[in-house]
């Protein structure tokens, strides 16, 4: 019986034998079901405006899904136990829910599919692969949709407002030229123009779609698979620093090393752990919270 249409589309993120494609998502599961926790926590500690009680118990929830993903007799009931506790989340901060927690709701749900013993493995590696790279393309296509790169307007912007990107493209620029955007009122209408003549911050405001719209394919196709995943780790991090969006990038990163060698991101594993443990006992130190707050860490 030939291949439907989207066995075939699965088959372009596919490729693992099923035991590796289990182990690839046991250490997933076990690095995003611990930051769902850890955020829930931090959300705790810092105060997050949402019902404290229901805040609390769905922590719990997570706390405990985040424990059985490191049983293996029932890691995969893990993910389960995860999206009721997500879902009273959504219902607690819809709708300014923000989109990290989305793309962690996400990949929770496809987690949830895998069976016992690595049934479903390969299947849901796929789905998740796709995930990754329909996110990464649909970000540089808001981007292309906008226009608001190809001469650097929303980089100006940002670094006019000091926020967001504006730590990674205001290096490119003349202290006059920082200055110059900073001074405008941007809610005020008529205000600016945020256009700026250096080539190297249009480039690089350029770079940031474009690199958005090919990582992708580079991620699906297998030969390219290895560098792809480094550059995508490398490029999102790099944003990260500049957006102050660590939690995003932590997350982001995670996924990406599904397209990396099974060993790596294994490996890499009790780095984040130790990140995600940083985080939680800032929330208990001063100046902790206002640090997890301003760089956006959940």
């Amino acid at each position: 019986m030939p291949a439907s249409l989207a066995d075939r589309v699965l088959a372009l993120a596919a490729g693992d034998a099923p035991a590796d494609a289990a182990g690839r998502l046991r250490t997933l599961r076990r690095f995003v079901l611990a930051w769902g926790f850890v955020r829930s926590l931090v959300w705790l500690g810092a105060g997050a405006p949402v019902d404290a009680g229901w805040l609390g118990a769905s922590a719990a929830a997570l706390g405990a899904a985040a424990g059985l993903a490191f049983v293996p007799r029932l890691e995969h009931l893990a993910a389960r136990l995860a999206l009721p506790a997500l879902a009273v989340q959504l219902a607690l901060t819809f709708p300014v829910t923000n989109d990290p927690w989305f793309l962690e709701l996400y990949a929770v749900a496809l987690l949830a599919l895998a069976g016992a013993g690595g049934r479903d493995a390969p299947l849901v590696l796929a789905g998740l692969r796709w995930l990754t790279a329909i996110v990464l393309f649909h970000t540089g296509l808001q981007k292309l949709s906008y226009g608001h790169y190809f001469a650097g307007d929303f980089p100006a912007f940002l670094v006019g407002r000091g926020e967001g990107f504006a730590a990674l493209f205001q290096w490119l620029l003349p202290a006059a030229e920082v200055a110059r955007l900073q001074g405008y009122q941007p809610l005020h209408e008529g205000a600016g123009p945020y256009r700026v003549a250096q080539p190297l911050f249009v480039a690089l405001s350029n770079a940031v779609w474009i690199a958005e719209l090919t990582l992708p394919f580079a991620l699906l196709w297998r030969r390219t698979r290895t560098l792809a995943a480094v550059a995508t780790a490398a490029f999102v991090l790099a944003l990260a620093l500049g957006a102050r969006e660590l939690g995003f990038a932590l997350l982001f990163a995670n996924l990406a090393l599904l397209f990396a060698p099974a060993g790596w991101a294994r490996r890499l594993l009790p780095v984040f752990l130790a990140l995600l443990a940083l985080a939680l006992a800032a929330t208990a130190l001063a100046p902790g919270p206002a640090l997890l707050e301003d760089w956006h860490l959940w």
